[in-house]
């Protein structure tokens, strides 16, 4: 089964432009200018990670694919700071990511250390081609990383997230989640999913293009799982519109011109928020969240730089880089218990996450076909 869905959805991947984030493929590295100088580390009393760290050292960096145009390369700048370390990172569309480590590796190349964010792509996708290794085999016990008590629903449940294919699943993002822009509608205009059905919406509602697997997509799957196949086929009669461009999307969305939406990119929302286009983002969601998006981490197959990978999963996987990733990125949390929160009042807090769902199961997989082949037939692209 897992190799079946391994071969539809690549095929989806190869024909289309696909995205987690639906941002516009770059490459962008950590830091700019000449690799860090080589600092002194001071010693962390555990022998095996001093060992750890002078063999990284020698290597000098890790290369990792993750998230375009996003701030995932703060993230990594924390682990160069702390290890004098290089992080390589190139920000990718998953779509684009996929297909190039795959030639890659069937050439004989091996270029990329880890993969970060990818659960879809790494579970489904990669895995199967045998273009990943376990990470269990690069985490170090003597770091606590591997205590069950260290994790929300224990430790274990990292690679059930992941479909046991070897990979973890350190954070998630809960789901359904409708925005709405209350600079225009009154807090409370629409307290649950199902009030986007009311024929007061029609034509107020903007949703990223679901026919193809990017945030729009997920964000109907979501839906689905959440509210009902005749929920999304009600929803579609509000007549919505469907936009392929995120950032055109958000920017109707915070002038107001469609105040209710659906699969926004929350880096390009920030932004407009940070240059005040609007004041107010609430969200529509139900009582408590029962579907979640995990996000995962990956070792690629033959790593070129083996030592500084061990070394960067234990510490992206440790307080310490799960601290770095929430207060940066802020728009998730992290299954690590001793991590503070996200400071966004808009994530939701563990007390109202009911885990019963995930995006990458069986389950969402078939709701996630329905979805794209509705949004195929939807979605009309604008005329050039």
């Amino acid at each position: 089964m897992l190799a079946k869905r391994s071969f539809i959805v690549l095929c989806c991947a190869v024909m289309a432009t696909l995205t987690a984030c639906g941002s516009t493929s770059t490459s962008t590295p950590a830091s700019t200018g000449s690799a860090p100088a080589q600092q002194q580390v001071a010693s962390t009393g555990n022998k095996e990670m001093d060992e750890l760290i002078e063999l990284a050292k020698k290597e000098g960096e890790v290369t990792i694919i993750g998230q375009a145009q996003s701030n995932r390369e703060e993230v990594a700048k924390e682990f160069e700071k702390t290890y004098g370390i290089k992080v390589k990172y190139t920000g990718m569309r998953p779509s684009e990511a996929t297909p190039k480590i795959l030639a890659e590796q069937q050439q004989g190349k091996y270029l990329t250390d880890v993969m970060m964010e990818a659960t879809q792509q790494l579970a489904i996708q990669l895995y199967p081609n045998g273009a990943t290794e376990d990470i269990r085999n690069y985490l170090l016990a003597s770091t606590g990383v591997t205590k069950d008590d260290t994790w929300y629903n224990g430790y274990e449940t990292g690679y059930q997230m992941a479909e046991n294919t070897g990979q973890y699943v350190f954070g998630v993002m809960d789901y359904p989640r409708v925005y709405v822009n209350n600079d225009v509608l009154e807090p409370g205009a629409l307290k649950t999913p199902q009030d986007l059905l009311d024929p007061k919406w029609k034509g107020k509602i903007i949703i990223h293009n679901f026919g193809r697997l990017a945030q729009g997509n997920t964000a109907m799957t979501a839906l689905y799982l959440s509210e009902g196949k005749d929920f999304i086929d009600k929803l579609i009669q509000q007549e919505p519109v469907i936009v392929d461009d995120v950032r055109q999307m958000v920017e109707w969305f915070a002038t107001g011109k469609y105040p209710i939406g659906v699969g926004l990119d929350t880096t390009t929302l920030n932004t407009f928020v940070q240059q005040g286009v609007i004041q107010k983002v609430g969200k529509v969601q139900p009582e408590v969240s029962t579907v979640l998006h995990p996000l995962a981490i990956g070792v690629l197959k033959n790593p070129p730089h083996p030592n500084a990978t061990k070394l960067f999963v234990n510490w992206f996987l440790s307080k310490e880089g799960q601290s770095a990733f929430v207060q940066i990125t802020t728009q998730y949390q992290s299954r690590r218990k001793d991590v503070e929160e996200s400071p966004d009042p808009l994530i939701r807090r563990w007390a109202t996450i009911d885990y019963k769902k995930s995006l990458q199961s069986k389950e969402a997989d078939e709701a996630m076909k329905y979805v794209t082949e509705l949004g195929k037939k939807v979605y009309t692209a604008p005329k050039k």
